[in-house]
């Protein structure tokens, strides 16, 4: 009788390894995330020890490895795009700070060219008080910072040697400190109240536009332009110089060594930059200046969408504050503030006062109970700096 045949021995399915699965997984999705690519890296190489181990029995080498590939290459992928990232950081950080470090140093204009200077103007009495007054204006072809520029000149009465008379340089008043102003025709309706006093008093003076006027207060690109034009002009710093520079030019009965800048509220705020930048100032005469234009505008600069209309603000706020600069005003400098005046800070002119005498600078501060303003400034602060500088040596 034959004998019965055996079955043949059942060979177990080769298991495919989870771990070399799991390394595809996470490496895959480590081209996206990152972070599970480190994790696809070790169970690949968890699966391939696994498989080797197994004598046969566990398969998915393929997968393990293709999981260390992907997951190795994207591992360097976001190294390098981290490094990248730092890198970049690191530069706007360096911008930054560079940037802060520029605001707070003084305005550089030196290579901004000074204009060609038309002549004298026809000079008419003011009324009937002695002095006589002249504009002038030039716009040069190449434009550019100060390019176009008015001047108002008043003369005091008499005939006037070569050197003989001190200038007093002056500009418009009532501006926002981030535009300029033009000082307006010479005609009846003109305004002298503020410049005509130092002429009256025997001194030869110069208004002189501010680069910047604003066309339309309503619309946000013409304050933008205008804002642009004003800080190319160093906040008008370039348009006392060229004022300066008309002066030596062409007003021979000025002293050269004994030019002042002075002003009143916006027009004040650009007197005390004036003697920053400019050492042939003899001094500066400031009735009610902003002194810290980052406490002045600190409301403005809060709000990112004013960034839209002024590019850079903060740093231009910064570099076109008085305070900023508070270490290299020597002076001689008068200040003068009402103690009741609303819109400037008496405190800021103690303060600022006390930085200069600190570093040896030579400053007068003048404070009076009343007048406000503006007031305080016609009715006692412009006799007041007039007798002070007359009161130099």
């Amino acid at each position: 009788m034959p004998s019965a045949r055996k079955p043949p021995p059942t060979r177990r399915p080769k298991l495919t390894s989870g771990l070399a699965i799991t390394s595809l997984i996470l490496s895959v999705f480590g081209v996206c995330s990152g972070i599970t690519a480190v994790a696809g890296v070790i169970c690949g190489h968890l699966g391939l020890a696994k498989i080797r181990r197994s004598n046969g029995e566990v398969q998915g080498a393929g997968l393990a490895i293709a999981g260390l590939v992907i997951g190795y290459l994207a591992i360097l992928g976001w190294v390098a795009w981290g490094v990248l990232l730092y890198q970049a950081a690191t530069t706007v950080a360096d911008a930054a700070e560079e940037a802060k470090r520029q605001s707070s140093e003084p305005f550089v204009f030196a290579e901004v060219p000074i204009p060609v200077f038309p002549g004298l103007p026809s000079m008419e009495p003011l009324g009937d008080t002695g002095v006589t007054v002249g504009q002038v204006e030039w716009k040069s072809s190449g434009g550019g910072p100060g390019g176009e520029m008015s001047l108002r000149i008043y003369l005091p009465a008499g005939e006037h040697e070569p050197g003989s008379l001190p200038l007093v340089l002056t500009a418009p008043a009532g501006t926002n400190l981030l535009s300029g102003s033009e000082i307006g025709p010479l005609d009846e309706d003109g305004y002298h109240d503020e410049s005509l006093p130092y002429a009256e008093a025997g001194m030869a003076v110069i208004l002189y536009s501010i680069d910047g006027a604003v066309e339309d207060e309503e619309d946000y690109e013409s304050l933008g332009a205008a804002y642009d034009e004003f800080r190319a002009a160093s906040a008008g710093v370039v348009n006392g110089r060229n004022a300066l520079e008309y002066a030596l030019a062409r007003l021979p009965m000025v002293d050269p060594d004994r030019i002042f800048s002075a002003g009143h509220s916006s027009a004040a705020t650009l007197a005390l930059l004036m003697s920053v930048h400019e050492p042939r100032l003899a001094g500066a005469v400031a009735y009610a200046p902003a002194i810290d234009l980052e406490d002045h505008f600190a409301e403005l600069l809060a709000e990112p969408v004013v960034k839209l209309v002024y590019s850079d603000l903060d740093h231009f706020v910064r570099r076109s504050s008085p305070l900023t600069h508070a270490d290299r005003v020597k002076g001689p400098l008068f200040l003068f503030f009402a103690e009741d005046d609303g819109m400037a800070s008496p405190q800021a002119a103690r303060d600022l006062a006390s930085r200069i005498e600190s570093q040896g600078g030579d400053v007068t501060l003048e404070l009076v109970p009343r007048g406000g303003h503006y007031q305080s400034m016609i009715n006692e602060g412009i006799p007041a700096g007039i007798d002070w500088m007359k009161g130099l040596p």
